[in-house]
């Protein structure tokens, strides 16, 4: 009984699902939006209570329930309160969808909980077959979510497309997963790093192979180049609110799960994987924002940002520390929030903010609208004293503080590159006179999940502290003294 204290979270989100399932026809719209925002702040309590906190300065020996399957440390609580936030945020983008689209509710809804489900098992697994079936869970009922408006074709197109690709990255992660079970006979973290170290197969050809495989099946989940081709047609043929969930939350479970895998089952081999991030992390943040430059439609702008973002994100893990690892953790926080906004923005202006060129003038017809999304390109772009700068600064510096110059340079490059394309929608909004008439009022519950996402981005640049803080390495299985000796060998 103890054990499930640790899973309460994800329990009450996959419970309240099931219940909205089975009474569907008696569930409104509002209704369903209000149990998914209590359920995600009972998860994010739930969150806080059941786990211990843990010193930020070294990552403590792995506290595990369930056989070993589950870790039970502050890491997990972090990401489940990060993805009760994010669940909440986007059932408050949704209302405006559900009504317009006349998507079901209870069904809708339901998904959002039961993805959100799998995303705090990715984050909380200390085993390969509970992170397997995490993420799948997320990503089943994220191909539902993007085709769940039926009457629309490039929905339609848009989930086959993410159905296809996502099965072959699946099935990629899965054959990683059975290589290493072959090579040292188990899957949870702690043995895996054991049996590696122990039994020096560092190099071994099906533990390199199955690290390889692993690698592209996660770098899929994160949308990291040459695993992107999914995200621009996948976020442009969703609705903005699924977009936006996909955005933030996939992401960052993605994230969860692979510093996880890296710095509990992986430590041994901190050398190979760290070569492979960094190559992701370079085609990401060059390929994501020169093709973004060109982009016309909101939505895949800012599906080629989220690659250009990711790759941002794994310069911290790339250097194999806690530290690093901190760094990518306050990351994938902060570009959550920030990028729920930038979505929100696009969601309040309904069909006609999907289209750049409806971003002219519009400050003098919607000021506040404007300088919400004036805010959030701030922070997407790096500038100070916004949160997104505080987390590029973070990578970075970790990146430089590695010996990895050569990639901070690059993403200081890059991150001038995505100032053109982040500031051309802020000089439209500007610097240009409006085309048609003023967009409709904000309905007030995405009003309310702007207001949140904008708090965050100011709070988190003017007192990086607040949220930084929180932000703990996973515990990885062993004494502080092994963990060093496994990560600077």
């Amino acid at each position: 009984m103890s054990d499930l204290v640790f899973l309460l979270p994800e329990l009450v989100l996959a419970g309240t699902a099931l219940v909205l399932i089975l009474i569907a026809r008696h569930v409104s719209r509002a209704q369903a939006v209000a149990v998914s925002v209590v359920v995600a702040a009972m998860a994010a309590i739930f969150s806080g209570w059941a786990f211990t906190p843990e010193a930020p300065e070294a990552p403590a020996a792995m506290t595990v329930v369930f056989g070993g399957t589950i870790a039970a440390d502050g890491y997990a609580r972090f990401f489940k309160v990060l993805f009760a936030a994010t669940l909440a945020l986007a059932a408050l983008l949704s209302v405006k969808h559900v009504d317009t689209e006349r998507v079901p509710p209870a069904e809708y809804y339901a998904l959002l909980l039961l993805a959100s489900t799998g995303m705090m098992l990715a984050a909380s697994a200390a085993d390969l077959l509970i992170l397997y079936l995490g993420l799948e869970l997320m990503i089943l009922c994220a191909y539902v979510l993007v085709g769940i408006t039926v009457n629309r074709p490039i929905a339609n197109e848009a989930a086959i497309k993410y159905f296809l690709l996502g099965s072959f990255a699946s099935a990629l992660l899965l054959y990683g997963i059975a290589l290493v079970y072959g090579v040292t006979g188990a899957t949870d973290f702690a043995a895996i790093a054991s049996a590696v170290s122990e039994r020096n197969l560092t190099r071994h050809p099906f533990m390199l192979a199955g690290l390889a495989l692993m690698a592209g099946g996660l770098a899929f989940k994160i949308a990291a180049v040459p695993f992107h081709a999914w995200a621009p047609d996948v976020y442009q043929g969703a609705s903005a609110p699924v977009a936006a969930f996909l955005a933030a939350g996939s992401k960052a479970a993605g994230l969860a799960a692979l510093v996880r895998v890296c710095l509990a089952a992986f430590a041994p081999e901190q050398r190979i994987w760290s070569e492979m991030l960094a190559g992701l992390a370079v085609l990401s943040m060059i390929v994501g924002s020169l093709l973004a430059i060109s982009q016309t439609n909101m939505k895949r702008l800012l599906a080629y940002s989220s690659i250009a973002h990711v790759g941002y994100a794994l310069l911290g893990l790339v250097t194999g520390t806690p530290d690093g690892a901190s760094a990518t953790i306050t990351y994938a926080f902060i570009y959550s929030f920030m990028t729920l906004g930038a979505f929100g923005v696009v969601i309040a202006l309904g069909e006609r903010g999907e289209d750049l060129l409806a971003y002219r003038g519009l400050a003098a017809t919607a000021p506040v609208t404007a300088a919400l999304m004036f805010l959030f390109l701030l922070s997407l772009t790096g500038i100070p004293p916004t949160a997104g700068f505080v987390a590029k600064f973070a990578v970075i510096l970790s990146a430089v503080r590695g010996g990895h110059v050569v990639l901070a340079v690059v993403a200081v490059m890059c991150s001038v590159v995505s100032a053109f394309f982040y500031l051309r929608v802020a000089v439209m909004m500007y610097m240009m006179e409006p085309q048609g008439a003023a967009p409709a009022r904000v309905p007030g519950a995405v009003a309310a999940a702007l207001a949140v996402a904008a708090f965050v981005t100011i709070v988190g640049g003017i007192l990086p502290d607040t949220f930084t803080a929180w932000t703990v390495p996973p515990s990885l299985g062993k004494t502080p003294t092994e963990i060093t000796r496994a990560l600077t060998r």
